[in-house]
Order: structure tokens, then C-alpha cells, then sequence
């Protein structure tokens, strides 16, 4: 079981924990990614990256978040976005869509996993220096 704590309002000034499960708790984190909104206009590139994506609808990727640290990683080569299709997949849940960070030896795990069809790369960038070169170009993708 999952465990989640919320305030039950501040006039009340108590805090609940509530049993979730990991269903549940996913909802609710969904719930919150769709419907928070900062108090405040969006200042950093982070805030107005979260704002354009919330108000695109835009599906949320798992694995790394497009400015994660691994990014930035000097040993860090590739980028890949992709859908996971098989139970069996080493890396996320069938159904996924993930975006992660790979060394050119993850790389390889990743084609290899490509080629056992448990999933199926959609976009493949080089990374240096944490910028990105899409293999592709935009209309393309």
C-alpha cells in the first residue's frame, strides 16, 4: 500500500493520511499535474515548459523530464523517446511512453530491446553537451 498525506485545510490546521493505492495514487498525481496552477505568472523556463504542457493536454512521458540532470551527464549520448510493448521489457510498464537519457552502452541495451520487440523507439536525438541533434528533422518526427 501507498501511503499519502494532505492537509484537510488550513482553517482546520490537521493533516490526514489517508491508505491509497498505487492506482490511486497515481490518479492523484495526475489529478494534481492537470490542475495545479502557480499563484503567480510563470517565471523560469521550468514553470513555462509545465504551463505549455498543461495547457497543450500534451501526454506526460515517464522516465527522465526533458531538463533532468542526466541530460547533462558528459557521458550521456543519446536520447530516445519510446513505447514500451511488452510486460517483459526491462525498463517501464506496457503502455508507457518514455523519454530517457542513454551512455552509448544503454544505447545498445535499448536497440537490443528494439529488436526483441519489447519496445519500439519513436525519436532518437545525439546529445552533446546537453543539446540535442534529432536525427530527423521536425516534420519528419
Amino acid at each position: 500500500m501507498i501511503y499519502a498525506i494532505y492537509c484537510t485545510g488550513s482553517r482546520a490546521g490537521g493533516k490526514a493520511v489517508r491508505e491509497l493505492s498505487e492506482d490511486g495514487c497515481r490518479e492523484l498525481i495526475c489529478d494534481i499535474q492537470r490542475n495545479y496552477h502557480l499563484p503567480w505568472k510563470a517565471r523560469t523556463v521550468g514553470e513555462m515548459i509545465a504551463v505549455a504542457r498543461q495547457e497543450s493536454d500534451a501526454r506526460k512521458l515517464e522516465g527522465h523530464d526533458i531538463m533532468a540532470l542526466e541530460r547533462f551527464n558528459p557521458e550521456v549520448t543519446h536520447m530516445i523517446m519510446f513505447d514500451v510493448l511488452s510486460m517483459e521489457s526491462p525498463v517501464g510498464d506496457k503502455g508507457e511512453r518514455m523519454r530517457l537519457f542513454l551512455t552509448e552502452a544503454g544505447y545498445k541495451k535499448a536497440l537490443e530491446n528494439q529488436d526483441r520487440s519489447f519496445i519500439q523507439i519513436l525519436n532518437h536525438a545525439k546529445m552533446s553537451q546537453g543539446h540535442l541533434q534529432y536525427d530527423r528533422l521536425d516534420g519528419e518526427r
